[in-house]
């Protein structure tokens, strides 16, 4: 049987929508989420690991495969997961109905990996009022910003919605003021990284190095990487040999070329463009010193890469990375228009290896103790747990919040 070949009596719940559904569900996650395999960034890092974790635990507890939608991913490769049945619809309306239809009749919990997707949330809710709803947020797409404003529904579906989960407490309390969502209603899942082995003995870092990994999209300017390369003007008055190595590609590229160029330091900061894996593993284990002052960090999964490689990192005061970033211990902490400090705390790395170094390393035993796939696991299964165990179906405030203001 097809996912759209279901059985007649299946289309009769409307009348019977507040009656047991136990006759028509199964023991299914439903997820829904935006373009994951298609696209590169922490929100699609994220998805997959969510969808990875979730078909483990599956497996594990013998139930039915995680059924998870993904919209626009048609066109690429998707790749098997064990315990997931991943469906890229071949069009918005056919992703809608098929999460839609599995929601309503095959699931115990549904999970919305985007706030844009809350209008399938309340129309599920319309059919399943005892459903436990968890959605996704990551950063801006929940700080209602100008970048993406909160629409005038969305307080309105957030009210379909069992928990939100948020990568950052930083996330969660601006997400809480902006929408006027009770902080109980949050829960806390950061993100997470594979462990990797290093070589015992890694190759050189190349002197006064620093690097940012970042997209270069029109909408990624407050990543900051021109204040960066601001900086990297400045510092070559003290450090004649600094050099400043980007990877990402978008429509900010000619524009910050043309930065480096007025600044002239067009010899020392280099474009790399999108890199391969092996390319980029090279570049943080060749780099001194990993620079991404973004404001508009949810999280930033980046610097745990950075840490990953022992790299100390410079991220900004504004956004959730300071949330993640331990300032004057794993990495400096700046605001980014104030280039005269930016300058500093990179001169104070680069200008003294065994203090980064130090610093590169605590960074690195961050991660091993708390940014790792199996934290992400535990994490995930304590959230689930709690759903199912404490709250039952339909029961949109915990009793004890998870989260310290």
């Amino acid at each position: 049987m097809g996912m759209f070949d279901r059985p007649a009596e299946c289309l009769t719940i409307g009348a019977n929508a507040n009656k047991s559904h136990s006759a028509f569900t199964k023991n299914r996650t439903v997820a829904c989420a935006l373009q994951t395999y298609s696209k590169v960034g922490g929100l699609q890092s994220f998805n997959r690991r969510l969808f990875q974790n979730l078909g483990r635990r599956a497996v594990e507890a013998g139930e039915a495969p995680v059924r998870a939608f993904v919209d626009d991913d048609a066109h690429v490769a998707i790749p098997p997961l064990p315990g997931v049945e991943l469906v890229a619809p071949k069009s918005r309306l056919a992703f809608f109905a098929g999460a839609f239809w599995s929601a309503v009749f095959e699931a115990n919990t549904l999970l919305v990996c985007h706030i844009n997707l809350l209008p399938l949330a309340i129309a599920v809710r319309l059919f399943r009022p005892r459903l436990p709803i968890v959605l996704f947020v990551h950063g801006f797409e929940a700080w209602n910003s100008q970048k993406r404003p909160r629409k005038l529904t969305e307080h309105l579906f957030l009210k379909a919605v069992t928990r939100i989960v948020s990568v950052s407490r930083y996330t969660a309390a601006v997400m809480s003021r902006e929408f006027g969502v009770p902080i109980e209603k949050f829960r806390i899942l950061p993100n997470a990284v594979d462990h990797i082995e290093l070589p015992l003995a890694p190759p050189p870092r190349r002197p006064f190095s620093i690097l940012t990994v970042t997209r270069l999209s029109a909408g990624e300017r407050a990543k900051n990487v021109h204040e960066t390369i601001a900086a990297v003007a400045a510092l070559r008055q003290l450090l004649p040999g600094v050099s400043y190595e980007i990877i990402g590609e978008g429509a900010l590229r000619p524009e910050l070329e043309a930065l480096a160029r007025e600044l002239g330091v067009d010899d020392v900061v280099t474009f790399r463009g999108l890199v391969d894996v092996n390319t980029l593993q090279a570049a943080y284990a060749s780099a001194c010193v990993f620079a991404m002052p973004s404001d508009k960090e949810g999280f930033g999964i980046v610097y745990l890469e950075a840490w990953q490689y022992g790299l100390p990192v410079i991220c900004s005061i504004h956004g959730a990375a300071s949330e993640v970033v331990s300032d004057g211990v794993d990495g400096f902490v700046v605001d980014p228009a104030d280039i005269s400090a930016l300058t500093t705390r990179l001169y104070d790395l680069l200008s003294k290896p065994a203090f980064a170094r130090e610093m590169g390393e605590r960074g690195r035993q961050k991660v091993e103790a708390k940014y790792l796939n199996a934290n992400f696991r535990v994490d995930l299964s304590t959230i689930l747990d709690e759903l199912g165990a404490s709250e039952g179906e339909g029961a949109v405030a915990s009793r004890h919040s998870q989260l310290k203001f």
